[in-house]
């Protein structure tokens, strides 16, 4: 394969237990499709809580164009184009996915910005969780009573039937 960032040939090596592409020349490393997720679901390489924290909280990227930073690169694998991306939707890491075969391209040091910014949300999680926890389940449980559906207003069978109904509807959506 072709690195489509500089045209220099991508060599094969394993990076935490997966098969990705490289670039000696730039840096740059290819993932198919599902490898990115798989590798930032492994946390083989481990980072510093420091390091995790640091990335997690850098500012979402905000007022970027992403036409400005779609490049069109040229897909090593099937050859298709390329659209920029951003990973996680404003965490200020740009990637380069393939419409054809749905590749990813990482500059040099992304990949490794990725996994610092999962890492650090999922280590940051039971935080978060303990902290907004309650009021999540508030919310959650004003918008279930919200979506509910009276049918009936019987005085037994009633609630019963109301009750159905909306067990139905909850499997339905």
């Amino acid at each position: 394969m072709i690195c489509p960032q500089c045209k220099a040939r991508l060599r094969t090596i394993t990076y935490e237990g997966i098969e990705v592409e490289t670039c000696d020349a730039c840096g740059g490393e290819w993932l198919d499709a599902d490898e990115l997720g798989k590798i930032v679901r492994l946390r083989e390489v481990r980072f510093s809580q420091r390091e995790c924290r640091a990335m997690a909280a850098v500012q979402p990227l905000r007022g970027v164009k992403i036409e400005e930073k779609d490049r069109d690169l040229v897909c090593p694998k099937c050859g298709a184009t390329t659209d920029a991306i951003h990973y996680g939707g404003d965490s200020g890491i740009m990637l380069d996915r393939c419409t054809g075969c749905r590749g990813v391209w990482l500059e040099a040091g992304e990949l490794e910005k990725v996994q610092l910014l999962v890492e650090g949300w999922e280590d940051g999680l039971p935080d978060d969780l303990e902290q907004f926890g309650a009021k999540l389940h508030q919310v959650a449980a004003e918008w279930d009573r919200k979506d509910d559906v009276e049918v009936s207003r019987l005085p037994l069978v009633g609630r019963f039937i109301n009750a159905l109904v909306n067990k139905v509807l909850d499997l339905t959506t």
